[in-house]
């Protein structure tokens, strides 16, 4: 019974982990693009570009120098049919070129881009100008200390 036990314990195991670590595997996107495009309001330039997960509904765009230049937020939407191949859809729209979307081989989803996630959200102006500031400069004497 302790080794039926063992061996169960075993199996769940194994079958927990291989999800998993087939979810970390990372997808590497490498694309040219040939013409300038945009995701949401900021604009890229032609060039080589790599796309790789950077968390869940998360891709970091690269530029040709390996430098973060995006953090796409996308959506996954399941496509019917296996892609026979990687590629990168825009769409038109007020004479500029969007990413849409990213279809990755041997899926049936496709990566929609919902727009870009910002690395530092913009703080509120009221959060620059503290309630109470401490001024280090002007001490007093009142806690009993000798000067």
């Amino acid at each position: 019974m302790k080794r039926f036990l063992q061996f169960a314990f075993l199996a769940i195991w194994l079958a927990a982990s291989v999800p998993v670590a087939m979810a970390q595997e990372r997808v590497l996107i490498k694309a040219v693009v040939p013409f300038k495009f945009r995701v949401g309001n900021r604009s890229f330039r032609a060039g080589s570009y790599e796309l790789l997960p950077a968390g869940t509904n998360l891709m970091a765009l690269r530029d040709a120098r390996a430098h973060v230049v995006a953090s796409l937020v996308t959506r996954s939407v399941k496509s019917g049919t296996v892609a026979p191949s990687t590629r990168l859809v825009f769409r038109q729209q007020n004479k500029h070129l969007y990413l849409a979307q990213i279809i990755i081989q041997d899926l049936s989803e496709v990566l929609e881009v919902r727009g870009e996630e910002m690395a530092i959200p913009p703080s509120p102006s009221s959060a620059l100008a503290p309630a109470e500031v401490l001024l280090f400069g002007d001490r007093q004497s009142g806690l009993g200390l000798k000067q």
